[in-house]
């Protein structure tokens, strides 16, 4: 339940005094004070200039004169007719109004007047904007940040918000669309269009996610709202709270880095992805000693019962290949089709790298656990963490050669670290790079600024973890699921609405390098669809494609 006090803060900051109406109602109050005195010092100067005219003098002036010569000397626009002065008395007065001409035009008036400047002049953060089928991010970090760059890729509207005025100012200098206001505010929600939103990104810091997910229920009960947490303990209140999902990213990063770990130790079989009952898509890589090295595409298809609908070859990805092309050692080939038929293709292609199942994983925290887990089921890991504790075979700093060394890293074939320091990875890297060059490491990093670092060191593969949760994001955000996180393929679901009428073959996605796997109708999944389907208006086209592919079909067709 939101407190009060936060309700009553909110209130305050965005009707009752918001600082914009402070700040002028605090130079109204300096002007007026500031001209009352000027007078004040005007109309006494001017009577004891007429008294010392008279006086010290021998004058006998008017005092209209008199209040026109302080005048003049405060504006410094001159004296007239009275200049010189006999006396000494009457020189000291003018040398005194003199000085005091500085103090009002370099000190009074900038008091009074630069405020009204910087007010003029300041970068203001919007507080509303005028979208609708956007995504509105509540919180910004570093991940929140990936997600945005995900998002201007693919073009997709977008609105940050931001309770810190600052950071929403340097976000909408740098072109990003942003507001400031609290994410736990109905209002503030409110004025980023979550009524109209396609989907609500939580990412804010602290306790504070539960609030902004109820404020979002409050506006609209059907907006897709994923979260993301640190640690999975509120995990069941943010649901209950009405989140549709909850990520964690380090759980996800650890996930990613025991599957690039398995896929090297065997490398021939990568992600699958299940599209539909008993329908999936994955790659598999060719090596010398299966039965498919030296086969044509069609060859293997009658042979294993599936589809070849693209291939890797030096790097280069085919969609639609030719069915007499040869699959040679090195070439992956992008296959669809049954479950059944894929698992026994998987078993017919099964093996290892040959170098030994053993992995060390150094750093027992979420990330180094859940690899742990993952690698558990089937291969051999040996934990080591500076600390002793369940799971923890060898207790010793990871950055220790001494400590590699006793974790048996010289019988190992990959390497992870884990380690919750970039700079203590980056040592740990260095060590066991320093005493075995061909083993395969594997490194976790919090910042992307130390990727180039550690890869410098010896790492193989290094995953961030503002660029694994951003992407996650993105996939969650944008209905889409991933192939091969090598070779960054990833599938989407296009509505068919803005193709109604059109067959297949006839359409952008055709034309580009993309692979439309299956169309989904009703509620039936129909696979390997012919280039002369027509296209009905409820139709979802199953499309799977390279990164800069799918971006490009990105801007014109729906999702």
């Amino acid at each position: 339940m939101r407190s009060p006090w936060t309700a009553i803060a909110g209130r305050i900051a965005d009707i009752a005094l918001p600082s914009r109406r402070r700040s002028l109602e605090g130079w109204q109050r300096r002007a007026l004070n500031t001209v009352v005195a000027i007078v004040a010092l005007i109309l006494l100067s001017s009577v004891v200039y007429h008294a010392v005219m008279v006086v010290f003098e021998g004058r006998t002036p008017s005092y209209d004169n008199s209040l026109r010569v302080v005048v003049e000397t405060y504006t410094g626009t001159g004296y007239g007719g009275d200049a010189p002065w006999e006396s000494a008395v009457a020189n000291l007065l003018v040398a005194t109004m003199d000085l005091s001409t500085f103090l009002l035009l370099f000190i009074v008036l900038p008091y009074v007047f630069a405020p009204v400047l910087e007010e003029a002049l300041a970068v203001r953060a919007p507080t509303r904007v005028n979208k609708q089928d956007h995504v509105v991010v509540c919180g910004f970090d570093e991940q929140s940040q990936r997600l945005v760059d995900e998002l201007d890729t693919r073009e997709v509207e977008y609105v940050v918000v931001t309770e810190r005025e600052e950071t929403a100012v340097e976000l909408k200098e740098a072109g990003l669309s942003v507001i400031h206001g609290d994410p736990t505010s109905v209002e503030t929600l409110e004025r980023a269009c979550v009524d109209v939103a396609r989907t609500v990104v939580v990412d804010t810091e602290g306790d504070t996610s539960a609030s902004v997910v109820l404020a979002v229920r409050e506006i609209n009960s059907e907006v897709r709202t994923a979260v993301v947490v640190n640690h999975l303990g509120h995990t069941s209140q943010l649901l209950h709270a009405g989140a549709d999902q909850v990520l964690t990213p380090r759980h996800i990063l650890g996930q990613r880095i025991a599957e690039r770990v398995v896929a090297e130790l065997n490398p021939r079989r990568t992600d699958s992805v299940v599209l539909g009952e008993d329908f999936a898509v994955l790659e598999l890589a060719v090596s010398r000693d299966q039965p498919q090295c030296g086969q044509t595409l069609a060859e293997i298809e009658r042979d294993t019962g599936v589809s070849v609908v693209g291939t890797w070859t030096d790097g280069q990805f085919v969609s639609n290949p030719d069915v007499r092309t040869v699959a040679s050692e090195g070439t992956v080939l992008l296959v669809a089709g049954r479950e059944s038929a894929l698992d026994a293709l998987d078993v017919d292609t099964g093996g290892s790298s040959g170098r030994g199942l053993s992995v060390v994983v150094a750093g027992h925290g979420v990330v180094g656990s859940t690899v742990r887990r993952e690698l558990d089921r089937t291969l051999t890991c040996t934990v080591v963490d500076i600390e002793d504790g369940e799971s923890v075979d060898v207790v010793g700093d990871a950055t220790d050669e001494e400590t590699l060394e006793r974790a048996g890293i010289d019988d190992a074939a990959a390497l992870v670290v884990t380690v919750k320091d970039d700079d203590q990875a980056i040592l740990s890297v260095l060590g066991a790079d320093r005493l075995d060059t061909d083993l395969d490491i594997v490194a976790r990093v919090n910042e992307r600024a130390a990727e180039t670092k550690i890869r410098r060191a010896g790492a193989d593969y290094v995953l961030s973890l503002p660029d694994i949760s951003g992407r996650i994001l993105a996939q969650v955000v944008l209905h889409e699921d991933i192939v091969s996180y090598n070779r960054q393929l990833r599938i989407v679901r296009v509505e068919g609405s803005r193709y109604a009428g059109q067959q297949l073959g006839e359409t952008a996605i055709a034309e580009s390098g993309c692979i439309v796997l299956a169309v989904q109708r009703d509620d039936q999944l129909v696979t390997d669809p012919s280039p002369d389907l027509e296209i009905a208006p409820d139709d979802r086209l199953v499309v799977v494609g390279r990164d800069e592919d799918i971006d490009d079909i990105a801007g014109r067709v729906g999702r």
